[in-house]
């Protein structure tokens, strides 16, 4: 169901306080129907959901291949699920920051990550930074992570490709190693229901975060298709999707994606002890944001914004 301009009839009966408040653009992939706000979810700026695309989403079909791989991308509906979008939107947000929240969508009534949450919604949880695989309450400001500290200088378990490992796994190995060779910055946020400023009877005084504007949908084959193809033409030769014959320009297809990964991390990346070179992370992240520039500049076409899952989920209730 559409539910067009939806944004503009909200009352705004809450607000970020004015002290503390700066506006983020912010992306996000998720299933079209789970509409553009990102109320339990994470998101990031473009570098961080670079990262995230090049860990999870673009890797699937590579990765998923191997019936041994058990990653979390395989079943995550927003890496593999259909009728994927990727959005563009800006957020007005209380400045002072808390911990990211981990926040994913129900599945067969889990979070996939051993909470209950159901199907089809959104939920999140935290983890309690001196216990390792505990989790505590959420704080109500918007999540955020710096990635390059988080993952990056070598301090998380993803260090050099190991000789048994299979391709995909030297190419994730890859990606992480771009973080420590970078100036970007690579965030992620979480946006979580408790400081949503657009909810009915938000409290003012406590609400963190609301959404200023949604600037553009675009269909998660367009944007895979429209990076893909920017990032691949960065390679002068085209040995390699020729060789893929008639998956060339199938972006689902296992050939394609690996052509994708010696462009971005470099041919000899995908091997233990290859060298990592492909682009850098900046170059990256220009060609990923380029599904959002007008279609007249090679961008994507705009979809229509969907209701947000959380009203959806309220009507289904009702009825």
């Amino acid at each position: 169901m559409l539910l067009l301009g939806w944004l503009l009839v909200l009352p705004l009966t809450a607000a970020v306080d004015p002290e503390h408040a700066k506006n983020l653009t912010v992306y996000h992939v998720n299933p079209h129907a789970a509409g553009a706000i990102p109320l339990n979810m994470d998101t990031g700026n473009a570098a961080g959901d670079v990262f995230f695309d090049l860990f999870e989403v673009m890797m699937a079909p590579l990765a998923c291949q191997h019936q041994s791989h058990e990653g979390h991308g395989c079943t995550n509906p927003e890496a593999t699920g259909k009728d994927l979008v990727v959005n563009k939107l800006v957020l007005e947000v209380d400045d002072r920051f808390s911990d990211y929240a981990k926040c994913n969508i129900g599945v067969n009534g889990t979070d996939q990550r051993g909470h209950k949450c159901k199907t089809g919604t959104y939920c999140c949880f935290c983890d309690d930074p001196k216990h390792y695989g505990r989790t505590v309450p959420c704080q109500k400001t918007l999540g955020k992570e710096n990635l390059v500290d988080h993952f990056g200088g070598g301090s998380h378990h993803w260090g050099k490709c190991r000789p048994w490992e299979p391709k995909y796994m030297c190419y994730l190995r890859a990606v992480f190693s771009k973080l420590n060779t970078t100036s970007v910055t690579a965030l992620w946020y979480s946006s979580l229901a408790s400081g949503y400023c657009g909810a009915p009877g938000a409290d003012p005084d406590r609400c963190t975060w609301r959404v200023v504007s949604v600037d553009k949908i675009v269909s998660r084959e367009c944007h895979a298709r429209t990076f893909g193809n920017a990032v691949q033409a960065t390679r002068p030769e085209s040995a390699c999707l020729d060789a893929c014959g008639s998956q060339k320009t199938n972006t689902s297809s296992p050939c394609w994606t690996d052509c994708f990964y010696q462009a971005a991390v470099g041919p000899d990346a995908g091997t233990p002890g290859g060298a990592v070179k492909g682009l850098p992370l900046a170059t990256l992240t220009d060609a990923w944001v380029k599904p959002f520039l007008p279609e007249a500049q090679g961008g994507c076409p705009a979809l229509p914004e969907m209701r947000p899952w959380f009203e959806a989920a309220e009507v289904e209730e009702e009825e």
